[in-house]
């Protein structure tokens, strides 16, 4: 019997559903910051509509 799609999803799609984050890629950006202090300075920000919105989310909550 073949995998279903539930199966493929890695740890950290799993990890990102624990914590609240709308998509794994969450982590990346949060990686990305860390490393080059993509929102220093940072006071308002534009939502595009992008789906699903984690880059959003993210960026909400360290602007906080």
């Amino acid at each position: 019997m073949g995998r279903s799609s539930k199966d493929k999803r890695d740890i950290y799609y799993r990890l990102a559903k624990e914590e609240g984050w709308r998509a794994r890629s969450a982590f990346k950006l949060l990686q990305l910051d860390q490393r080059f202090q993509l929102f220093e300075g940072v006071r308002r920000a534009v939502d595009l509509c992008a789906a699903p919105g984690s880059w959003s989310q993210v960026l909400s909550r360290k602007l906080r």
